[in-house]
């Protein structure tokens, strides 16, 4: 996905989370929903990885 050079935390990976959910929820994102589901599958194995 991203080259990040300084990931983001757990606190922001939930505000990420939390934002690409609630824009899967918006019709306006529905050209974007495939887009927008691989990175919430990736923002979440982030977090799940950080939180081990």
């Amino acid at each position: 996905m991203t080259n990040e050079f300084f990931p983001p935390s757990e606190e922001e990976l939930k505000q990420i989370i939390e934002g690409l959910k609630a824009r899967l929820e918006d019709d306006a994102y529905q050209d974007e929903w495939v887009k927008i589901h691989d990175e919430l599958l990736f923002r979440q194995q982030q977090l799940e990885n950080l939180t081990k």
